[in-house]
């Protein structure tokens, strides 16, 4: 890539790169970019982890996931803001053609914990999704909190997928694709851009940005630990004062190729301070259609945690 790219010509550079090669790719992505494929108009043919795209909406449908959600819903009455985020989280739904799922409330769960922990009101700090499902957390940044800038790191195919969501999510989105430093600071003196995406290969670029929050749910889990490990450094190093860091992933898997993932073994530090940390009830609760309808996530390598720290920073 050559000098920054933005909107259609960032999207056509991504679609021309999403079966390349990439280093940041985990042997679990290995596999399940292998599942899936993406048009040009979006959609996917083939299954994929990256979210339930259920476009099944009649009054019916629509009436038994509002049924199912209530516990999720109640699980947000200690949020101030959860309302809102929920109002966002479905006009997301509808924007993209899709019901309003447990992926969805599970992300308009998250960020209502973040914003009651998290002052998001400085409009020269960037939020960080790292990984996303569709687009819907940067989607819901974008929403949220449209006075700043929303960063967005994925492997290519993701990426792509990611991007496209958001853009239906979001009317008038301009984003910008970035490889290299100069590129993001480009990317950021330029008031009209406010989603700035980033393939992982290129992930060292986010150190040049101010990171004011950043937040992975279900997908560092899926990393390798040298990938784990340059994410917390460029939370560490990058130049805003403080970066918060909401982190939601399993406890223990361990993958395809033997390699194991540890939450605890991520590299936290004892000066982080922690502002939130249990297991996760919006992840660890599932619904279905069928009886019982809610079921828990049981056995010690399936429970999910997530964390919300602030960050203790060093210099680059």
């Amino acid at each position: 890539m050559s000098g920054l790219l933005t909107d259609d010509d960032a999207l056509a550079f991504l679609a021309s790169q999403v079966e390349a090669p990439e280093s940041s790719r985990s042997a679990y992505w290995e596999e399940e970019a292998k599942t899936f494929s993406i048009a040009a108009d979006g959609s996917v043919k083939g299954p994929t982890v990256l979210g339930n795209i259920s476009t099944k909406m009649s009054p019916l449908h629509n009436a038994a996931h509002r049924i199912l959600q209530w516990p999720f819903r109640r699980m947000g009455r200690h949020y101030e803001t959860y309302r809102e985020c929920e109002q966002l989280g479905r006009m997301i739904a509808r924007r993209q053609g899709r019901q309003f799922t447990h992926d969805l409330i599970r992300q308009v769960l998250s960020l209502a914990l973040i914003r009651h922990h998290v002052n998001l009101d400085n409009p020269t700090d960037c939020n960080l999704v790292i990984g996303d499902g569709l687009g819907v957390l940067s989607s819901l940044f974008l929403l949220a909190t449209p006075h700043r800038r929303t960063i967005l790191v994925n492997i290519s195919k993701p990426l792509l997928l990611d991007l496209l969501y958001a853009k239906k999510a979001v009317p008038g989105l301009r984003l910008a694709l970035v490889a290299a430093p100069n590129e993001m600071k480009e990317a950021l003196s330029l008031p009209e851009i406010n989603l700035i995406a980033v393939q992982a290969d290129n992930a060292s670029v986010i150190a040049h940005a101010p990171v004011g929050v950043a937040a992975n749910v279900v997908s560092m889990q899926e990393m390798a630990a040298p990938a784990i490990a340059e994410y917390f450094c460029i939370l560490r190093v990058n130049n805003a004062e403080e970066t918060t860091f909401y982190c939601c992933n399993k406890l223990y898997k361990r993958f395809h190729d033997g390699a194991e993932s540890r939450f605890y073994e991520y590299p936290w530090r004892p000066s982080d301070r922690i502002l939130h940390d249990s297991i996760c009830p919006w992840s660890q609760w599932l619904y279905s259609k069928r009886p019982p309808f809610w079921s828990y996530r049981r056995g010690k390598n399936r429970i999910i945690w997530h964390r919300l720290a602030l960050m203790a920073k060093e210099s680059p």
